[in-house]
């Protein structure tokens, strides 16, 4: 018995002196673990700039004072256009009568005009301008253009918006006038 109380005796003081040891040889950890944070990767598409034209048109006597305000939309769809990625646009127009108070305001995009545009239009076209046309007796026409935002293309469709008196809009295909000879 005196010998079995003798080897746990070692035994545990042979236990105490390595945990001891453990400890005190024990080194400290200097790295600290952070979770890392991936963003969520930025869209490549390319904008077209902002751009604002403005001019004046007479219609029935009257003159009128028209705002065109182009703008990319990243909540549209972008789209893929001669191996390239473009921000779709949108576009404001503005008309004010010559006493300052707003006839017309309304923002278009190529869904606007989307039962006038062949397939690839619709599906590689951006929004690419809108322009004053003409006027008569009862309505104002503007042109709205839908393409291919390079320069090096000359790849888009024309399309006509038709404003009546009441502010109420339709889109016609255009048809450019024939060239005086």
């Amino acid at each position: 018995m005196n010998r079995i109380n003798t080897l746990l005796g070692i035994t545990c003081a042979l236990a105490i002196a390595g945990s001891l040891s453990s400890c005190k040889n024990k080194q400290q950890d200097d790295d600290i673990m952070v979770e890392k944070i991936i963003d969520k990767p930025q869209s490549k598409a390319t904008s077209m700039a902002t751009k604002t034209s403005e001019g004046t048109a007479t219609w029935a006597g009257n003159k009128y004072a028209y705002t065109i305000r182009r703008g990319a939309d990243t909540s549209l769809d972008d789209v893929e256009n001669h191996d390239s990625l473009f921000h779709d646009n949108r576009i404001e127009l503005t008309i004010t009568r010559s006493d300052g108070s707003q006839f017309f305001s309304q923002t278009f995009t190529k869904n606007s005009f989307s039962g006038l545009l062949r397939k690839d239009a619709k599906e590689t076209g951006v929004f690419l301008s809108m322009a004053y046309d003409k006027s008569d007796s009862n309505h104002l026409y503007f042109v709205a253009s839908i393409g291919s935002p390079d320069e090096s293309y000359d790849d888009f469709t024309l399309v006509q918006l038709i404003i009546d008196r009441q502010g109420v809009t339709s889109v016609a295909a255009y048809n450019p006038p024939e060239p005086e000879q």
